[in-house]
């Protein structure tokens, strides 16, 4: 089963979004206790991940809000549920941008985004700003981890708990990641 992680790491860690991403795939690929041969009892938290993966764009749809989801399930009802077929997306390759990049997204729209690279694309890292930590990330107010139940919600590569003080000092990263 994919699971969805949001990793936060200080912004004098990296200064662009490709080494934020980076940062944080190297630090998780290295942690044997999430990707590797285990911690304690032999079994790590990930068998495999990535940068952004299924939730590439979750971050640029989050500063988007309701104008941009409103667009898409106006034009696409199908796109409401939790699932889609695949055939949709490539069918309206240029609907979907061009609603993506109206709505300020850059790129391709998530939904019609191909490559699995391991370090995701430019939007799955950003500064954290309010409105991420407020929407994305509140639920985890006082935490420098979250995990439970087999899997990981919200880490902090600095291992500082979580509080609106990280607003405009960390990075706030997208990991997807297979257990």
């Amino acid at each position: 089963m994919h699971y969805l992680m949001l990793v936060t790491v200080s912004l004098t860690q990296a200064a662009t979004s490709e080494e934020a991403r980076s940062a944080v795939f190297e630090a998780l690929a290295s942690d044997a206790t999430f990707c590797g041969e285990g911690g304690r009892f032999w079994v790590p938290i990930s068998d495999w991940f990535v940068i952004g993966g299924r939730w590439s764009g979750l971050l640029a749809e989050t500063q988007m809000g309701e104008t941009y989801r409103k667009a898409m399930t106006d034009r696409f009802p199908e796109l409401a549920t939790n699932w889609w077929p695949h055939s949709l997306a490539e069918k309206h390759r240029e609907q979907l941008d061009a609603i993506w990049q109206a709505n300020g997204g850059a790129g391709a729209s998530p939904y019609t985004r191909r490559d699995a690279s391991e370090y995701g694309h430019d939007d799955d890292a950003m500064p954290l700003t309010a409105e991420l930590y407020d929407e994305l990330l509140s639920v985890h107010h006082g935490e420098a981890i979250v995990c439970g139940e087999g899997h990981c919600q919200y880490l902090d590569l600095d291992d500082e708990p979580l509080t609106p003080d990280a607003i405009g000092r960390k990075w706030l990263v997208i990991v997807d990641y297979h257990n």
